[in-house]
């Protein structure tokens, strides 16, 4: 009944999500179930963090002092000493999968504002101005440890059938777009 882990940029720390025993783990909106832990990169001295369904898709800062959670409101920073938040943006039609780059400048995540449904997109951490990395059938994205490049799961047009989803990768501000692994007859998510 966890699920969702994110080790902070150090190694030191963890957080993840607990749900109630039983509940199953949607591929969707995991980052909005059950109650967010933090715990020691070994899984020792976990610490539920906030009640079931609060501080949504959470990840860490570069520092490791911070979570930047994506809610129904907008995106929110918080201190991790005192709960509080210290920033807001706009979430820019961003709903889900949602995650801070290493360097704390960027963020990435899915949306369906830019166009197209299911587009993978960068938000400016500071201004919160967003741009595409790839529209049409994207999901799971994540940085590359350079914060520069973003891999993200894309079913492209022109498949047979409703086709597969495959691994890409791409700058953030969408250019450079390459294929990293597919195969027929299988879904790749989380890169």
């Amino acid at each position: 009944s966890e699920g969702a882990p994110r080790f902070s940029y150090d190694g030191k720390k963890m957080l993840y999500r607990r749900t109630p025993k039983g509940t199953k783990i949607s591929h969707d909106q995991w980052g909005f179930q059950g109650e967010l832990m933090i715990a020691n990169a070994d899984g020792t001295n976990a610490t539920a963090f906030g009640k079931d369904g609060e501080f949504s898709w959470a990840s860490w800062s570069s520092d490791g002092k911070q979570i930047a959670c994506l809610t129904r409101k907008g995106v929110q920073i918080v201190d991790l000493t005192t709960k509080k938040i210290v920033k807001e943006l706009p979430r820019k039609g961003m709903y889900q999968q949602f995650f801070w780059s290493p360097d704390g400048k960027w963020f990435c995540g899915v949306t369906n504002n830019l166009g197209e449904k299911w587009t993978v997109a960068r938000m400016d951490a500071a201004t919160g101005e967003i741009n595409p990395v790839n529209t049409f059938q994207n999901c799971t994205p994540d940085w590359c440890a350079d914060s520069r490049r973003v891999i993200f799961s894309h079913r492209p047009k022109g498949q047979e059938g409703k086709g597969w989803t495959q691994l890409w990768l791409a700058d953030g501000d969408g250019k450079n777009r390459k294929l990293v692994y597919g195969e027929d007859g299988r879904h790749v998510y989380g890169g």
